[in-house]
């Protein structure tokens, strides 16, 4: 057997209520609230967190219109700095908790915080008390220990990995705002992103809950296309996202082809302005057929186990496609590209330029 580690950085506490858990675990901290666009507001959270500090006596400062921008992760540390903050919360989409994860550290590591962006080693170092409350659950950022950071000033990007939250606090409710494509993506990345998970893995357990975890998933987001309410069903989405990110999958990996996944999906973004969930949505069943020639006895094992899909992996990958489209996603996009377009974008990948090509071109809607 390989060897492995589980890791237990993040405490998740899975609640239809949270106001609880976030009075016991705000005690005594002075808290900075951090949140997106809005969304928070709408789907309740922002109430539920604000009340419960005020109720308890917790004094806090909000930082809202958060993201991934650097210059703005910047502007949030100098705001918890003055206003001399020991805990921050962090609610939204990944944009927003990957945000939250750079504030808490950066508080201590503010001036080479982009060394660790692009690299240098945060684990186990200082940082604030951080809770994460997913409410566009699929990132499973809230458990995992990536931040993710853009510089749209230069152009630039990267990711600090060991960054944990040491509490996350899911609540199925906050999704129900979503609609129904959004909550369709909530499912199909989650699913696509425990595949990456389990795809060459050689660990026979891992793999098998790994297979179990996404036929849940594929379940619930078919159950959500009929019963948009259903909170089990949420809950087993965000359950599997955070799954997606945790030590628990993947265990006997060999071979990480899976995950160029994740570099080949941000071409979408530059060539279409895709969103991330799109790009990773509609590029993974093309993936799959361009990495098939190099893994074709684990792909086709993976489409069997998952999926009951018993034919050639060009077939099989089409039968994905339409799969996902049944779902209500799209899985094209509109535009014209160049070879010229498609190299000049960074790719680590185990794919050539001729397969990345194509696998582009195979993207853009027929007219």
């Amino acid at each position: 057997m390989k060897d492995f580690n589980f890791r237990n950085d993040t405490k998740l506490f899975f609640r239809n209520d949270i106001r609880e858990v976030v009075a016991e675990e705000t005690k005594g901290h002075k808290v900075m609230f951090v949140y997106g666009d809005g969304s928070v507001k709408r789907n309740g959270c922002h109430d539920d967190v604000v009340r419960t500090l005020n109720e308890n006596g917790v004094p806090f400062v909000e930082f809202g219109n958060s993201s991934r921008e650097f210059p703005k992760i910047q502007e949030g540390i100098r705001w918890a700095k003055a206003n001399d903050v020991t805990m921050i919360i962090g609610a939204g989409g990944a944009s927003v908790m990957d945000s939250a994860k750079l504030m808490a550290f950066g508080f201590f590591h503010e001036f080479d915080l982009w060394d660790y962006v692009k690299g240098k080693q945060p684990y186990g170092l200082k940082r604030l008390s951080l809770a994460l409350i997913p409410t566009y659950p699929s990132s499973g950022s809230e458990n995992g220990l990536g931040a993710v950071s853009v510089d749209s000033r230069t152009g630039d990007f990267g990711t600090a990995y060991g960054i944990a939250a040491d509490y996350a606090i899911l609540c199925p409710k906050y999704s129900l705002t979503l609609d129904k494509e959004m909550t369709a993506y909530t499912g199909l990345v989650t699913l696509v992103q425990l595949s990456a998970c389990i795809l060459g893995d050689r660990n026979r357990m891992s793999y098998d809950a790994g297979i179990s975890y996404i036929k849940n998933v594929l379940e619930a987001t078919k159950t959500l296309q009929k019963y948009p309410e259903d909170l089990d069903a949420r809950g087993i989405i965000m359950m599997g996202a955070s799954l997606s990110t945790s030590s628990r999958m993947g265990i006997g990996k060999e071979d990480s082809f899976a995950y160029d996944i994740y570099e080949l999906e941000f071409l979408p973004e530059n060539l279409f302005g895709s969103s991330y969930r799109r790009s990773l949505t509609s590029v993974f069943p093309r993936f799959l057929k361009a990495m098939g020639v190099y893994h074709a006895e684990d792909i086709g094992k993976y489409y069997f186990d998952a999926f009951d899909f018993d034919s050639s992996i060009e077939e099989s990958s089409r039968k994905l496609i339409d799969l996902f489209s049944s779902l209500g996603v799209d899985m094209y996009c509109d535009g014209e590209i160049t070879r010229k377009q498609v190299d000049n974008i960074p790719c680590h990948t185990k794919l050539n330029g001729d397969e990345v090509f194509e696998l582009m071109n195979a993207l853009i809607r027929q007219k």
